[in-house]
């Protein structure tokens, strides 16, 4: 049996590989910037979502306990999560911060025993330095408790 030996013509130049790597740094080069707001537009939209996620686990903890539970800021600052808490302390759901994220609300929101909001809730602020001011998101609560988000600012 006899082997064939490689032809110098096949596969790829070193120049020819060179050139497809320069192509593809300059095809991420331009596209890094658009992709960097696209992943902080997609953040706001979660942050938001897990917010609106977390009252209305809130509000149903409520209506089930017919006690008040709380949903506060970690650390006295809702960009670095929030917990939701029954009136007698005891930490039901802890939600972690997101990074570049700036969010900002009431100093906590106390939902009594019929799924009722306390007066004070007034809308959290879902926002990002680095995504479009299209992207920002704002967290309502109801009167009768339940949270709707709405696009742009508060």
């Amino acid at each position: 049996m006899r082997f064939r030996s490689l032809s110098p013509d096949a596969g790829f130049t070193m120049v020819e590989l060179l050139v497809v790597v320069g192509v593809l740094s300059i095809f991420l080069a331009v596209a890094g910037p658009a992709l960097s707001g696209m992943v902080a537009t997609q953040q706001v939209r979660a942050a938001s979502f897990d917010l609106h996620a977390t009252l209305n686990i809130a509000r149903s903890e409520a209506l089930t306990r017919n006690s008040s539970v709380t949903v506060e800021p970690a650390e006295g600052d809702w960009a670095r999560g929030w917990n939701v808490v029954e009136s007698g302390g005891t930490v039901l759901r802890r939600q972690s911060a997101y990074p570049r994220i700036a969010l900002s609300g009431p100093a906590r929101v106390i939902f009594s025993g019929d799924g009722r909001p306390d007066a004070s809730a007034t809308p959290f602020a879902v926002t990002s330095t680095d995504a479009v001011t299209d992207s920002h998101r704002c967290v309502r609560l109801r009167l009768n408790g339940r949270s709707v988000i709405d696009r742009g600012t508060c």
